[in-house]
This record gives C-alpha cells, structure tokens and sequence, in this order.
C-alpha cells in the first residue's frame, strides 16, 4: 500500500565545495497524480551568491497513486563561506485548491582555492552543549523571492513595503514554530534576534537560550556542522585558516587623476540618487535666498495632533473583533494581534517598551508602579499568559477563552485610558508664526515711508 501524504524536499549533492566548483541542488515532490506541481522558475541565480549553470527540466516517475517530481540545477559560488539558498516556494494545484509548501534551506561552503596543507587552521569549538541554528538575515532573501515583479511594478512603495512587513512576520512565526519544536527554545525575543541576524552567524541553542553566536564567514576551511544538528560543549564546530593581513605599505601609493576618475565614475553610478538630491537642494536653497525676501507670504502648515494611545488601541481591537479570525481556526494570529495591540498601547501610554519585553518582564514591570489596579493587572496577566500558550505550548483556547481576552483587551485599555483635556486642539508652528509676523512688520515699514 502506498502512504496518502505529501513530500516536498531539496538537498545539495555536496555540502563543502571550492570556490567556483560545481555542485547540484535536488529537488524532489511527491504528489497525487490528480495534483499538478508548479515549480519556481529561475534563470540565472538561486540566491545572491548561487550561480545556476544548467537549469534542466524536471521528470515524472509514477509510484502508486503518486507522481514523483525530479529535478536538479547544477549551481557553483565564487563568494566564500556560508552560502545559504533560501526557501523555494512549491505551489500544488489540486481540483479547486491550491497549496503552497516552502523546502527547507540548503547550505553550502565555499572555501577558497589554496593549499590546506600549507595554510595552518583554527579550530572554533562549542562553549556548551544545544543546537546549531543559523541567522536568518530578517528572510530579505526569501522575501524578495515570494514577491513577484509584476506585483512589485504595481503597487506603491507604502503598500510594497506593508506587504514584505507582512510577510517577514508570517516567516518570523514558521521559524519560531520549526525553532521551538526542533531545539526547545521558545523566548521569542531571542528567536526574533537570530532570525535578524546575519546568515554568516552561527548560535548554539537550547531551551535555557542563546549561547554566544560564531561568524562563519571568509577563511572558512571546514564546517563540522548542519543546521539543527546536537552538539555537546567542547565538539568541534569549523575551522578557519590563519591568514595575515596584507602589509599596510603595499597601499602607500600615488594617487592620480586616472585613479579619482575611476572611483568617481564608479560611485555616479552606483549613488546616482544621491547626485539627483544634492542637485535638487542646492536648486532649492537658490531659489530659497532669491524669492524668499520679496514679501512672498509662507505657507502656513497646521500640526495635526497625535491620537491618543487609547483611541488606536480601541480602533485596533475593534477591527480584530469585527474581522473573528478565530473562528476561521486563526487561534494563534488572533491573540498575537491582541497581545500586540495591548504591548503598543502600553508603550505609548507608559512609555514602557513592551514590544521588546517578554510577557514576565511587562507584568515585573508594573509590579513597583501605581499605574495598574488588581484588576487590571489580572486582566493583563490573563492576557499575555493565554497568548504565550497558543504560541509556545500550541495551546488550543476555547471559545470563552477567546472571548475573555478579548474582552479584557477592551476593558484594560478603557480602565487606564489618559484623560485629555479640552484645549489640547491643533496649534500652529510657533516658526511659522514668527515668519509671518516679521512679513507684516516689512510691509507695514514700507508703507510709511511711501506716506513720508
């Protein structure tokens, strides 16, 4: 009999290679013959630093009720160190529906082309026992990648960017998800600091936390180690070459005009913008200096005064309820958008940094102030507690559990709200009043001395 699952893998035919050697990357679906599979189309490059050579068209193996999807891309890197290819999206059509499957990374090392006997090595051990993990670079790579360029010639630069903020934070929460359940580690700030870090940092984790990170980059020789692998305190995790330094004297040389031309014509032409916006200010003060004396009245601009942090928080909550994700199954992204609206709001009304806090840290926090009754302190306690469930425990909340949040988010915001006085209107720019006052003093000197 043959097993009614999916299978969606990508490995590398070598781990380690020398720079501009070859190696290629497999990948392997297995879907129902109903199903068909839409592969990611690439042409010259996999990520940044992977060069495709030969990009060859997949084959079909049929296997009971299953299709096996084969295809491989021989690749080759001229970038030494840790190079990462990223996640590459699997799409599957089935009848009506569509699914997407994301593979996991593959990492290759490139070392450089020198003679290993002749070159002595460090050897960078494990200062104590957890899992290897490395960083993710805030997924810039595997953003770029779900993002097509139709969509992104399409939208604006605010929405393109609220896209890719969306999506680095759907990302952030399948690493946390696969980091918590292969490692142990479940303190989100410390899972948020690797996935911003660089992908050339190497972290030994376990559930107490974060060790100290390793740069796995440049004169890297060997890699001991896979992502997630277990490693005990004292085991051997890669090894770098001893090289020196290129003499200081070697760089002591005339500068000429050939040589300013070079660097200048490359710099126009990579910073061309920032060209543009000098140009545009210094037509701008030109134009300043010239008109500005000529009694030309100024624009006068109102300062549009800031909602009160209650007022968001309400109208974010609002939208949470009337939007129910909960019962579309959505039990974890409904109370990390609570808990993310009450952290804001608690930043903005008190000034505490919740958005970088832990859920202990915030309620600690309150526990020396005045600022929170029992009651409220309760209801926030309710709050992060349950949120840190779903998201860690994988805790299935009931629907009155829902609903309590919910309803406690409300009341918390209401009962701690600030009072705002009445004569907190809009003002005007006390610059742009002065302004003002001395164009009506000039005009008012000119025409005197017409009278006289």
């Amino acid at each position: 009999m043959c097993a009614q699952e999916y299978e969606v893998s990508v490995t590398s035919q070598k781990d380690t290679i020398i720079i501009g050697e070859q190696t290629e990357i497999h990948i392997e679906a297995k879907i129902p013959k109903s199903s068909e599979l839409i592969l990611p189309e690439y042409k010259d490059t996999l990520s940044s630093t992977v060069e495709i050579l030969l990009n060859a068209d997949h084959t079909i193996t049929e296997q009971c009720a299953f299709n096996i999807y084969e295809k491989n891309i021989l690749v080759t890197s001229f970038d030494t160190g840790l190079n990462i290819v990223p996640y590459l999206p699997i799409t599957i059509v089935e009848n009506s529906d569509t699914n997407f499957y994301t593979t996991s990374e593959v990492s290759i090392f490139v070392k450089p082309y020198v003679l290993i006997d002749t070159i002595p090595v460090d050897t960078i051990y494990a200062n104590r026992s957890g899992f290897v993990v490395f960083g993710k670079d805030g997924f810039k790579k595997e953003i770029e990648q779900y993002i097509p360029d139709s969509i992104k010639q399409s939208v604006s630069a605010d929405s393109l960017q609220i896209l890719k903020e969306g999506l680095k934070e759907q990302l952030t929460q399948l690493f946390s998800s696969e980091l918590t359940q292969k490692t142990g580690l479940y303190n989100e700030e410390e899972i948020r600091k690797i996935a911003e870090s660089s992908s050339q940092k190497m972290f030994v984790v376990d559930k107490g936390g974060v060790a100290e990170d390793f740069i796995v980059a440049g004169s890297v020789d060997t890699v001991f180690v896979q992502e997630y692998q277990q490693v005990q305190q004292g085991q051997p995790l890669f090894t770098l070459f001893k090289i020196k330094d290129i003499d200081e004297n070697m760089y002591e040389t005339p500068f000429d005009f050939a040589e300013f031309w070079y660097y200048f014509k490359h710099y126009l032409k990579k910073y061309w913008w920032v060209v543009v916006i000098l140009l545009l200010l210094v037509v701008g003060l030109f134009y300043f200096l010239i008109y500005y004396k000529k009694g030309k009245k100024p624009v006068i601009f109102k300062l549009k005064p800031d909602l009160p942090a209650h007022i968001i928080a309400l109208d974010k909550l609002e939208k949470i309820r009337k939007e129910k994700i909960w019962s579309r199954g959505q039990i974890k992204e409904f109370h990390v958008q609570i808990t993310d609206v009450v952290r804001e709001y608690i930043e903005n009304r008190y000034g505490i940094y919740a958005m970088e806090m832990t859920s202990s840290e915030i309620l600690s926090a309150f526990e020396n102030t005045s600022y929170l009754g029992d009651a409220d302190q309760i209801k926030l306690h309710q709050m992060l507690e349950l949120a840190d469930s779903v998201k860690f425990a994988k805790y299935q909340a009931l629907q009155n559990e829902n609903d309590l949040s919910l309803r406690n988010a409300f009341e918390f915001v209401e009962s701690t709200k600030e009072i705002i006085e009445e004569n907190s209107k809009e003002k005007k720019l006390e610059a742009e009043i002065e302004i003002e006052g001395e164009i009506q003093e000039s005009e008012q000197e000119t025409t005197d001395k017409q009278k006289d």
